[in-house]
């Protein structure tokens, strides 16, 4: 491997033998004048392909074990959430965490103003947001306050998302709020946003809204089915119309027949998963 570019004296770009670019992690790695070949590769302790090139300056001033903490953190919420991340998810991470710590030191605890809507519409990231916390306070022998649970839990949702913007988190957090108030307006019911059908309409919902504002476009003539299924399941088509005007109004997203057909279907899923209880 050749270590092309130093970041800092425990981190440097490095390339390997087919010629791919990749962050290298590792004691005294980023120490020596670059370009060299590193022969010793016992001295490398973490690697991380993808990683777009404007994210790799932002762990110049991140120590190396928060770094890694980071990145098994979005390991472990890999495994327990079932999703893939963004190649940039443990840097961005990382350095939220190191400029958590500074605020920790300074005696400032800043509550996220979507804390409890986080923790209510979003439970599966939020215990993982919380033994990510336990880690970081065990690991680097600190105290984070309740609130960093919900910080770390939205920096999880954005990097699920791969939108590298934590404003989509936020935007995310108050899209499933506010369709979950359609939805039980509509139905008459409350939801049980613990449950996995909650769960699994939320996963849904937010694919749907990543391609409605990515502007994805099916070109299938979906307005014979939507049609069908709408004369099939009038409620559901009540409840997936008040979303998709919501969509229009609250967003200025415009959603096609392919995407309201989509958002019906998983509507009507919820539905029949409610009644069968």
């Amino acid at each position: 491997m050749w270590i092309v570019k130093n970041i800092n004296n425990s981190c440097a770009l490095g390339r390997d033998t087919d010629g791919q670019d990749v962050v290298v992690f590792g004691k005294g790695i980023g120490f020596r004048k670059a370009p060299y070949e590193l022969t010793d590769l016992s001295r490398v302790s973490r690697t991380f392909y993808g990683v777009k090139a404007s994210q790799v300056g932002i762990v110049a001033d991140v120590p190396e074990e928060t770094v890694i903490i980071a990145s098994d953190i979005i390991n472990m919420a890999r495994v327990e959430l079932g999703v893939k991340f963004s190649p940039n998810a443990a840097f961005i991470l990382a350095d939220h965490i190191n400029f958590a710590l500074r605020r920790v030191s300074d005696g400032l605890d800043i509550e996220t103003p979507l804390s409890q809507d986080i923790k209510h519409f979003f439970p599966h990231e939020t215990r993982v947001g919380r033994e990510a916390v336990r880690m970081i306070n065990e690991r680097l022998g600190v105290e984070f306050p309740e609130a960093e649970v919900a910080n770390v839990t939205l920096h999880l949702i954005d990097a699920e998302t791969e939108q590298g913007d934590i404003d989509s988190a936020r935007n995310a957090t108050r899209i499933v709020r506010d369709v979950t108030r359609i939805v039980e307006r509509v139905l008459g019911v409350a939801l049980d946003t613990e449950g996995p059908d909650y769960a699994r309409f939320v996963t849904h919902l937010r694919y749907l809204t990543l391609r409605i504002e990515g502007g994805v476009r099916r070109e299938d003539d979906m307005a014979p089915m939507l049609a069908t299924i709408k004369e099939a399941y009038p409620t559901a088509w009540n409840v997936s119309r008040d979303v998709v005007d919501y969509f229009r109004e609250s967003w200025n997203w415009t959603c096609d027949e392919s995407e309201t057909l989509y958002l019906l279907i998983h509507v009507q899923r919820l539905k029949s998963a409610l009644e069968e209880k």
